[in-house]
């Protein structure tokens, strides 16, 4: 699928993790020493943020929109709200619907959910995009994990990969904003079980057995609801998947690589996002990685780069995005940067 999108931009962005930092030490009970500074040198990995316990997504991403929404004092404004999540607040009732309440929106506004992970950030910026364009208002996209609750603490392939974090994007829509974006999304559901909680779902309701420890064939020990990866298979469909997904994407909209002025892959590993960008042939100084203080947020990885990364005082004119991950699932997306987008300082929760 693809989509092409003119005069609609992202206004502003903000991003919020939580203040609690974990560093790899405190994971030597998975890893010696030595299993770590291999650890560091092939992920990139050297800390990420854990929430609370009682901190939701949601909280996350509330501190990131009331940051843009006291700014720009735009409440009235929104007609859309979306937030995408794989670690919601309830199962039932829908978070945007209570986020609705919470951040003082309007009631005659759409408010949406998206069960989506890795790729959840080009997901709902497409999203946002096609409701801004047949809307006169803005559209607020909250994109926001705490993986940490899902994760088992025993599990080598898991636990130290992930942390959490929240943005939150503000799209408009101008005929005084001439940039085009566009964007492409692939699936594979065959291969669904690559990143999966196995039970908790309706599928494989909780039971008596759920809570009970599951050893695999490396060690690694998890119960039902547990986050669970097949790290060789996403490896490999990454690195076949992902660099050809670009370059789908360049050649159906005929674009010039050489005027996308940076690149912004999913924070999955260090050695993952090199190896892409040494596929595409791009310079290192237009590829962006954070992961070394972030981990892997998930579809939160995007947008906190641009966060914690993006030099203000030089503002691209437009950028190249890529996510991937579970369902197995991708989407790519070239975006006009607004030469006036506000991007906020990062938020501490």
């Amino acid at each position: 699928m693809t989509q092409k999108f003119e005069n609609i931009f992202i206004e502003s962005i903000a991003a919020c993790v939580p203040k609690n930092k974990v560093g790899n030490d405190n994971f030597s009970n998975l890893l010696g020493p030595k299993e770590i500074r291999k650890f560091e040198r092939t992920t990139g990995i050297k800390e990420r943020r854990y929430a609370s316990i009682d901190t939701t997504a949601s909280d996350l991403g509330y501190k990131a929109a009331k940051q843009i929404l006291e700014d720009k004092k735009c409440e009235s404004q929104i007609t859309a709200l979306i937030f995408v999540s794989q670690t919601a607040d309830y199962k039932i009732p829908f978070t945007s619907n209570i986020l609705q309440s919470r951040l003082g929106l309007p009631q005659n506004i759409l408010c949406l959910d998206i069960n989506a992970g890795c790729a959840g950030f080009v997901q709902g910026l497409s999203t946002a995009y096609a409701l801004a364009a047949t809307t006169s208002g803005k559209v607020l996209l909250i994109v926001a994990e705490t993986l940490s609750k899902i994760l088992s603490s025993e599990d080598r392939s898991t636990s130290m990969l992930f942390g959490d974090g929240a943005s939150a994007i503000l799209i408009s829509k101008s005929k005084e904003f001439s940039g085009e974006s566009n964007f492409n999304f692939f699936s594979d559901g065959d291969n669904a079980d690559a990143i999966m909680i196995p039970e908790g779902g309706y599928r494989n309701p909780i039971n008596d057995k759920t809570l009970n420890w599951k050893v695999d064939d490396k060690g690694n020990k998890n119960q039902g609801i547990h986050l669970t990866m097949d790290g060789p298979k996403v490896f490999d469909f990454t690195l076949r998947e992902i660099p050809s997904s670009v370059d789908k994407l360049i050649s159906e909209f005929n674009l010039n690589k050489d005027e996308i002025d940076l690149f912004l892959f999913h924070q999955s590993n260090k050695f993952i996002i090199n190896q892409i960008a040494s596929r595409l042939g791009l310079p290192k100084e237009k590829v962006l990685i954070n992961i070394d203080r972030f981990g892997n947020t998930s579809g939160v990885t995007i947008p906190l780069l641009i966060v914690s990364d993006f030099d203000k005082e030089n503002m691209p004119k437009k950028i190249l995005i890529s996510g991937y991950g579970s369902g197995l699932n991708w989407g790519c997306g070239c975006i006009a940067m607004h030469p006036k987008m506000t991007i906020y300082n990062l938020l501490e929760y």
